[in-house]
Order: structure tokens, then C-alpha cells, then sequence
């Protein structure tokens, strides 16, 4: 029993092994940068306040962002908006015959029965 137990662990370790020496290799890139990519292309000098503006890149100055939308994002997005109405009621109504008809007709046949037996009940013991 603890030798098959063993054995299948460690064919899983292998299998696993073996799946992300895969991974690595897929990974890699597939051939080598040329030359005229890895030099830099010339000498830039940095100033030291650089390093400020890096690490505060994603903050706005003053505490607020002024965002605004262009014409084209407008254009896209005035169907969704233009159609949500007539996305609701076709998505409600979807349920109307095999749902809510029958509940409804239900519902008032109900209320007829129960009117009825109350009236009968009214009509035979009268006090």
C-alpha cells in the first residue's frame, strides 16, 4: 500500500515537473534581440526630481482628475444608453405569456372562488 502510494506521488512530482519545464520553455522568448536594440541610443541625463514625479504618477495635482468624454466614446455608448429601455421590456416581456398571464388569470379566478364561497357561507348562515 505504501509503496503504490509513494510511487504515485512521485509521478505526480515528475508530471509536475515536467509541466513547468514546458511552461519555462514556452516562456522564453524565441530568439535574441538584435544589436541595434539592446545599446542605448544615446546618453540622457535624468534629474533627480524625476524619481518624485515617477512614484506620484498615478496622482493628479491638486486631489481630483478632470475627466471628459470625447465625441467618438459618446457615439458608442449613446446606443447602449438609447437602447436600454427596449432591452428591459423585451427581457420582461419574454415572460409574459408563459409567466405572468397564467399567475394573473390564477389570481383572479382565486378571488372570484373565495368571493363566491363568502357569499354562500353569508347567504346560508345568516344570523
Amino acid at each position: 500500500f505504501w509503496l503504490k502510494r509513494n510511487n504515485r506521488v512521485l509521478n505526480a512530482m515528475s508530471a509536475l515537473r515536467r509541466a513547468a519545464a514546458r511552461v519555462r520553455n514556452a516562456t522564453q522568448p524565441l530568439r535574441k534581440s538584435p544589436e541595434w536594440e539592446q545599446k542605448r541610443l544615446g546618453k540622457y541625463p535624468v534629474p533627480p526630481e524625476t524619481h518624485v514625479w515617477w512614484l506620484n504618477r498615478t496622482t493628479a495635482p491638486g486631489g481630483y482628475v478632470m475627466q471628459s468624454v470625447s465625441p467618438y466614446q459618446q457615439k458608442i455608448m449613446w446606443q447602449w444608453f438609447h437602447n436600454f429601455p427596449t432591452r428591459w421590456y423585451t427581457r420582461v416581456t419574454k415572460h409574459t405569456f408563459p409567466t405572468f398571464i397564467p399567475a394573473l388569470t390564477f389570481y383572479i379566478l382565486w378571488k372570484i372562488v373565495t368571493y363566491d364561497v363568502e357569499e354562500n357561507l353569508r347567504n346560508r348562515n345568516w344570523y
